[in-house]
């Protein structure tokens, strides 16, 4: 993670012997035991001090051990204050039924009615679960443990850690940044300015002390959002000791003259009406939520006009037994049971789906998934594994060489053979300059890593394309830590291990000579979606000149390419004009390459002198021009085994299934082909490029016969646009997304879907669904979930209304019979009543109805065509039999009713 300091230094602590069998016992001892006054002077110590301060380690970082000890001690990295809901609290914002079952207990407190009670501790029980479920889809922060990567929820971070952070990240801690490339921070809610600030890793001078947070650009704050680029560093505050916390505890003390200067803004009648409408549960929940609400309001209308036609009846000769028949007759309107047995069943369901890695961060998405119609999803790590492997390597020119790479099963282990075209192993000491050269081009430009850890498994960073050019490189020794310096070429596989200098007894100074540095690095252009590639440029030590190494999409390099070598293995050095016949040799090659599945990377590189590199000032698209085009690498990904069997049960079920991926349209294609997306006999139109799609207009978007199943070289806002295609032609699309410019499609879709491991924060917190493993099935779960509650939920609003109904009907309609004196007769008494409705809570209504809401799915659920979701829950089927069977409950009653009475007549 430190491959980015141009004069580097060995910091590596080995002091401390290690215990290869475990990796939970590596552990450097601080310098400072007081690892909170490290914060103050963070800024003017250089990196590896602040490092040495916190006893922790660049490579390795803290030890399991360690960090929970530091957890402990120092409590988790969250701001007090924010407290869980009382119980109390919780009645007074209750939904608008729970509001009315409280109302009418305290009408009928006389009579000890306790129905009510129960409902709201129900539905605070589940609320409380959602809430605990909700917390998995929290912020999490990507630290460096033992020398492997890991992600952790944000609020386990500790002091020492080694945080990596990249674009769309919020910062989970306070950071003194070690690497930091490209990268620039949004510090708008600590600062207040809206541009962002550029980062850097220099310390300041110890008169600068006391500078403004703001000016300290050695470090990154809390709760910050990283704009651009990338970055490493190591954590010096967190909760209430970093920044955002002392201005959290200051706001504590100033929040009494804020809410009264916010009320001050708002008028008092606008305030009261949204107040009000907030009380009677009109402004939050979901849809759903909100539907009922509604309905409440008029069953509670509804209970009004009975206690009327009970009034009426009596001819407005109210007594004591009138007015508690009346409330009763009122309560038995109401089915006091939806609240508590809607909100269990969500909080099963969003349990049930946090088992199955689908973590539901908005209720809205519970009710919006059984009516998906469309699933649009990423390929690279979704619908496919994620686990990159080069598989092909070819060289350009007149006379182009092609490398196959061997595999293991494990795609990280850098130890297989490299085989020629000709069939023959490719022995590392007969590696020409005109195949070592592409090579480099495919380690240099590239952030990844791969290394041993103690347990002598092979763990990577970074992403998983440049992963594979990276175990590639390091197949033929020439992997980017040897030729930076970083590890000496000739141990690189020194025990078996990358790293395994870290844990040899060299005295540093020594280690130090030993190591040789090819080429340090200047500069990098971090990989963009917009311009789909990755620049860097190094200093060459042999030759004492600048190069910059380009990688990316092979039309945007081509393009971008003047150039060629006709000879890679006679004459590397030699350069010839890349023409337009030779560029289409190049295109189709690739095209082959890219029709067998394989992703395919272009390389190019071009050399530059000093006083060139000055002129040019840095700008990318100064740089990125005038290239000589080096080679092409297939990866392959296979799919993910469960893919194909998820995208055909879609169809059975009547979803559309589209890829939208930035990869070639030709292994898109492919791709989409295995997995069964794009069907034999597909239209000329199912399959397209960004930039064909991007082109049309609305008009001819909607013209099209289908929506493209397949879109290639996807950008941001063509997800945008697919989503605005699929609603104006009445779709329900679920859209997945992973990076922060992913975020307004995920904003903008009925169900926006989040990656749990590769996605950015920001894109998280746009979406509804988060997948905490990445995987393509897990939608389909989530949907056939999704089916089951919503038709589970149908079940018991019918079985409740139902019951509601016949007991009105009883109770209404019975008064039409009149005894003797020609008065009505109460069917049945208001106690009696009462009775009855805490009988159907605790015994005949809310357990069935519960039960309803954990049926299992119907064998049939998934083949049947998505339900509308414009029609919601109350579908006029569900009325219709809800009247249907409350009259018929009801005549049975009264024809009871009747019966009785004329037996005893």
């Amino acid at each position: 993670m430190d491959f980015f300091f141009r004069n580097r230094t060995n910091n590596r602590q080995t002091s401390v012997p290690l215990d290869t069998n475990r990796l939970d016992t590596v552990t450097v001892p601080p310098r400072n035991l007081d690892l909170l006054s490290v914060y103050s002077t963070a800024h003017v110590l250089p990196a590896k001090d602040v490092v040495k301060h916190l006893g922790s380690s660049e490579e390795n970082g803290l030890s399991n051990n360690e960090a929970t000890r530091r957890l402990t001690q120092y409590g988790e990295n969250v701001l007090k204050g924010k407290h869980q809901k009382h119980f109390m609290a919780h009645i007074f914002t209750a939904h608008a039924l729970t509001i009315v079952l409280i109302a009418a207990m305290a009408l009928s407190f006389g009579v000890k009615d306790f129905i009510e009670g129960g409902v709201i501790a129900a539905e605070y029980r589940a609320e409380k679960t959602m809430n605990s479920l909700r917390q998995l889809s929290s912020p999490t922060a990507l630290v460096v443990r033992n020398g492997e990567g890991k992600s952790i929820a944000s609020k386990d971070v500790v002091i020492g850690d080694i945080v990596m952070v990249r674009q769309g990240d919020v910062v989970p801690s306070d950071l003194r940044l070690l690497v930091a490339s490209d990268l620039e921070v949004s510090e708008q809610l600590l600062t207040g300015e809206s541009m962002p600030v550029v980062k850097t890793t220099a310390p300041f001078k110890q008169e600068d002390m006391n500078i403004p947070i703001g000016d300290r650009t050695n470090l990154c704050y809390s709760s910050t959002v990283i704009t651009k680029g990338r970055g490493t560093g190591i954590t010096i505050g967190v909760g209430m000791d970093a920044q955002i916390g002392r201005i959290a505890e200051a706001i504590n003390h100033r929040k009494k003259k804020s809410k009264n200067d916010m009320k001050n803004s708002i008028s008092f009648k606008k305030r009261a009406y949204e107040g009000l409408m907030s009380f009677l549960g009109l402004r939050t929940g979901t849809p759903l939520q909100i539907k009922l609400s509604k309905l409440a309001y008029v069953l509670l209308i509804c209970a009004i006009l009975s206690a009327i036609i009970v009034f009426s009846v009596a001819r407005f000769h109210v007594n004591d037994e009138v007015i508690l028949y009346a409330i009763a007759a009122a309560i038995s309107i109401i089915p006091e049971s939806v609240i508590a047995v809607l909100s269990l069943t969500m909080a099963v369901g969003t349990r049930r789906m946090a088992s199955e890695h689908v973590i539901v961060r908005k209720l809205d998405a519970l009710e919006s998934l059984g009516g998906v119609t469309d699933v649009c999803s990423d390929k690279t790590g979704t619908l496919t594994l994620g686990q990159m492997s080069v598989k092909k390597f070819w060289v350009a020119g007149d006379t182009p060489i092609e490398l196959t790479a061997e595999t293991s099963q494990n795609a990280l282990d850098p130890t297989a053979n490299v085989i020629r075209d000709d069939g023959s192993l490719l022995y590392l000491d007969k590696i020409g300059e005109g195949i070592s050269q592409a090579i480099r081009c495919a380690a240099l430009c590239n952030i990844a890593t791969i290394h041993q850890n103690l347990r002598r498994e092979w763990k990577s960073t970074g992403d998983p394309t440049e992963v594979a050019l990276q175990v590639f490189a390091t197949k033929l020794k020439l992997g980017r830590p040897a030729l930076t310096g970083d590890i000496p070429r000739k141990e690189m596989f020194k025990e078996g291990s990358v790293d395994s200098e870290s844990k040899s007894t060299i005295h540093p100074e020594d280690k130090e000579k030993r190591r040789t540095a090819l080429y340090n690095l200047q500069t990098e252009f971090p990989f963009s979606s917009e311009v789909k590639m990755m620049t860097t440029i190094y200093h060459d030590n042999i030759f004492d000149r600048y190069i910059s190494l380009t990688k990316g999409a092979t039309e945007k390099v081509l393009n971008l390419s003047v150039s060629y070598i006709p000879y890679p293995e006679k004459e590397p050095h030699a350069t010839e004009p890349l023409t337009d016949e030779r560029r289409q040799k190049f295109t189709e090659k690739a095209d082959e390459l890219a029709s067998q599945g394989l992703r395919v990377i272009s390389m190019a590189q071009r050399k530059l002198d000093k006083l060139a590199l000055l002129n040019l000032n840095l700008q990318r698209e100064e740089v990125e021009k005038e290239m000589t085009f080096l080679a092409l690498a297939g990866i392959f990904d296979p799919p993910r085994p469960e893919t194909q069997g998820a995208v055909r049960a879609f169809k059975r079920a009547g979803i559309v299934v589209h890829m939208l991926t930035g990869d070639h349209l030709t292994t898109a294609k492919a791709i989409a082909q295995t997995v069964e997306i794009l069907p034999p006999d597909a239209p000329a139109t199912a399959i397209m490029g960004a930039v064909e799609f991007d082109s049309l207009t609305d008009a001819e978007i909607d013209a099209l016969p289908v929506l493209p199943l397949v879109i290639a070289r996807c950008a941001p806002e063509t997800k945008v646009r697919m989503v605005h295609a699929g609603a104006r032609r009445g779709k329900h699309l679920a859209m997945t997304g992973d990076g922060v410019n992913d975020s307004p499609a995920l904003k903008l879709a009925p169900v926006g879907i989040a990656m749990g491991m590769s996605g950015s924060d920001v894109a998280k917190d746009a979406s509804d669904l988060v997948l905490t493993d990445d995987n393509f099935d897990s939608i389909r779960v989530a949907v056939g979930e999704g089916r089951r509650i919503f038709t589970n939920i149908q079940r018991f609003v019918l079985h409740l209304l139902a019951t509601n109904t016949a007991e009105v009907i009883l109770l209404i309609v019975g008064l039409s019979f009149k005894d003797r004196h020609h008065d009505s007769v109460f069917p049945i008494s208001p106690v009696a009543i009462l009775w009855a409705n805490i009988v159907n809570f605790c015994i005949t209504g809310s357990f069935p109805a519960f039960g309803l809401g954990l049926e299992p799915p119907e064998r049939d659920l998934m083949r049947e065509p998505p339900r509308s979701v414009k029609t919601g829950i109350f579908s006029w089927p569900i009325i219709f039999d809800c009247f249907a069977y409350g009259i018929i409950m009801g005549a049975t009653c009264l024809i009871n009713l009747f019966t009785e009475g004329t037996m005893e007549t």
